[in-house]
C-alpha cells in the first residue's frame, strides 16, 4: 500500500518521504530517499497516510466516499545519537456501525430495513490537523435510505440461548461506514420487518441512540436491537390487552389469564389452583375406573407404541362440565367440576384469579384436556409434529415462555407436571410439562405413594 510519511518538530514539518509498504519492506518512490535525515536527541511527530486522504496545506482532508480506506498513523518518536529505524502503524480514518437485532429465540428469517439521516447531518468531508491531533467536519451532506437488510440467526435452535434464557440469536447487518464525527442519534431506521415470534413485524427507530453518541475515528459500533414477545392478557374487565397495558406494565388493568389462542379466545390462568397445592385426579374411588366418554385408552399394547393423541380430541371444558362426557361408572354428579371426587375438575372448576371478573359472559375455568394444552405451541414456541406416543415432546423455550407469567409477577410455569382431563387407562390420566422439552405423561389418577400433580385451569372468554 502506497503511503507518505512526515516528520513534525514543533508544529513545522521537517521532511517527508513517499513509497509502497509490503510485507518484506518500504520502497520509496522514485526521487525519494528511503531514509529521512532529521536532527538528533529530539523527539518528533511522525504522521504517515495512503492516497485516500488528500493533504491540503499542513491538514489531511478525507471525503466520505473514502472513510472505509483511508488510514492515518500518528507516533511520537524521541530520536537519539545514533541512526535508528522506526516503525509506523496506521489506523482507519472512518468508524462503522451496524445494527444487531438480537432475541431469546431463534431469528427464522432474514430481515430487512433501510438506515437514513436525520436531515444534513453526515459529515461529507473532515480535516485532520496532525499537530493536534483532531478531526474537524468541513462539510455536511444527507443520506438516503440505504438498504440494511440482516440474515436469519444461525445459532444452534433452543440451545444457543440456554432455551429462552439468553439473547443468544443475532441478525447482524453489515457495517456502514462514515467519518469522524458522526453522531449516531442522527440515524433513523425504517421498516424494520421480519418474523421472530408469531406474526410478522414492522416497525421504526426514531434514532439509533437515544442520547447524542459521537463516533470517533477507527471506531467500530453495534446499534443493539432487543427483541422481545408481546404476550396477550386477559384483564379482569373482560378485555384483552398487551403488558404495558397491566398495572405491572405501567397500565391500569389487571390481567387474570395468557391468551393463548386469540382466534378460539381461549387463556391459561396465571396461578395454580388450589392455592398451587398438587393434588390427586381423582379420589380413591374411582383410581381403576374408566370415567371419561372419550380418551386415549389402550394406545400403549406394546413397543413401538401406537395411538394419537389427537385421535379422540375432546375440551377440557366438556369433560370438566359436560355430564355426557362423563361413563356411567360415576354416580353422583357427573359434572366432574362440580364432584369433589374428581379432586383435579373440581379444583380447575372453582379457580379464583383473586380478583373480581367485570367482564361478560361469566368465565368458566376448567381443566384442560391434553388436546387444550397442544394449544399452545404457537405461544410457547413449541416445535413438534403431531403428537404421538412415538413423538410425544418437541423442545421448547421455556424460559422466555415463563416470562409471560413473571413479568405480571406471578411465578415460573415451566418445570411442573399438570393434570389434564384426558384420561389413558383406565389407572391413569395424562399431564403436561413445560421444559426444555415439551409434551404429554402419564401419572396414576390416585397414586397412594405421591402428592399427584398441580392444575392449572384453562378458561373461554
Amino acid at each position: 500500500m502506497h503511503y507518505t510519511i512526515r516528520a513534525y518538530y514543533g508544529g513545522v514539518k521537517q521532511g517527508e518521504l513517499k513509497g509502497t509498504f509490503t510485507s518484506t519492506g518500504f520502497t520509496p518512490d522514485a526521487g525519494y530517499n528511503a531514509y529521512m535525515q532529521l536532527g538528533r536527541n529530539k523527539t518528533y511527530t511522525f504522521i504517515c497516510f495512503n492516497d485516500k486522504v488528500t493533504p491540503n496545506g499542513s491538514n489531511l482532508d478525507v471525503a466520505l466516499a473514502n472513510a472505509k480506506d483511508a488510514r492515518i498513523g500518528r507516533q511520537q518518536i524521541a530520536l537519539t545519537t545514533v541512526d535508528q529505524s522506526i516503525n509506523l502503524s496506521s489506523k482507519h480514518v472512518g468508524c462503522r456501525i451496524q445494527t444487531k437485532v438480537m432475541a431469546k429465540k431463534d431469528i427464522p428469517t432474514a430481515l430487512t430495513s433501510t438506515i437514513e439521516s436525520i436531515g444534513a447531518t453526515i459529515p461529507q468531508t473532515v480535516s485532520y490537523d496532525p499537530v493536534t491531533n483532531t478531526y474537524t467536519t468541513t462539510a455536511t451532506t444527507t443520506m438516503a435510505p440505504t438498504a440494511n437488510n440482516s440474515p436469519a440467526s444461525t445459532g444452534l435452535k433452543y440451545y444457543a440461548s440456554d432455551f429462552g434464557k439468553d439473547y443468544g440469536y443475532t441478525s447482524q447487518a453489515s457495517y456502514l461506514y462514515f467519518l469522524p464525527g458522526m453522531d449516531a442519534a442522527n440515524l433513523k431506521l425504517n421498516n424494520l420487518s421480519g418474523t421472530i415470534f408469531w406474526k410478522p413485524f414492522n416497525m421504526n427507530i426514531s434514532k439509533l441512540s437515544t442520547t447524542s453518541k459521537l463516533l470517533v475515528a477507527n471506531g467500530s459500533y453495534a446499534a443493539t436491537i432487543k427483541m422481545k414477545p408481546q404476550y396477550t392478557y386477559l384483564m379482569s374487565d373482560g378485555t384483552t390487552g398487551f403488558f404495558k397495558e397491566t398495572t405491572q406494565g405501567g397500565g391500569s388493568k389487571t390481567p387474570i389469564a395468557l391468551v393463548i389462542d386469540a382466534n378460539q379466545r381461549m387463556a391459561i390462568a396465571l396461578k395454580n389452583a388450589n392455592g398451587g397445592t398438587s393434588m390427586q385426579w381423582c379420589s380413591i374411588n374411582y383410581r381403576n375406573t374408566k370415567t371419561n366418554v372419550h380418551g386415549i385408552f389402550n394406545t400403549r399394547k406394546a413397543f413401538p407404541y401406537t395411538g394419537d393423541l389427537s385421535r379422540d380430541p375432546t375440551s377440557g371444558k366438556d369433560e370438566t362440565y359436560n355430564a355426557s362426557y362423563t361413563t356411567p361408572a360415576v354416580t353422583g354428579n357427573k359434572v366432574k367440576g362440580q364432584n369433589p371426587d374428581f379432586l383435579a375438575c373440581y379444583a380447575a372448576a372453582h379457580y379464583n384469579p383473586g380478583v373480581v371478573y367485570t367482564g361478560s359472559p361469566t368465565l368458566q375455568w376448567y381443566l384442560p384436556s391434553a388436546n387444550d394444552w397442544t394449544q399452545m405451541q404457537t405461544v410457547a414456541f413449541w416445535n413438534m409434529g403431531p403428537v404421538t406416543y412415538d413423538n410425544q415432546e418437541g423442545a421448547c423455550y421455556y424460559h422466555l415462555f415463563d416470562t409471560a407469567f413473571t413479568q405480571v409477577g406471578e411465578n415460573n410455569i415451566s418445570f411442573i407436571f399438570f393434570w389434564t382431563s384426558t384420561e389413558q387407562y383406565p389407572s391413569e390420566a395424562l399431564t403436561y410439562k413445560i421444559s426444555s422439552s415439551f409434551g404429554p405423561d402419564y401419572d396414576w389418577k390416585y397414586n397412594p405413594y405421591g402428592v399427584g400433580n398441580k392444575v392449572r385451569a384453562f378458561v373461554t372468554y
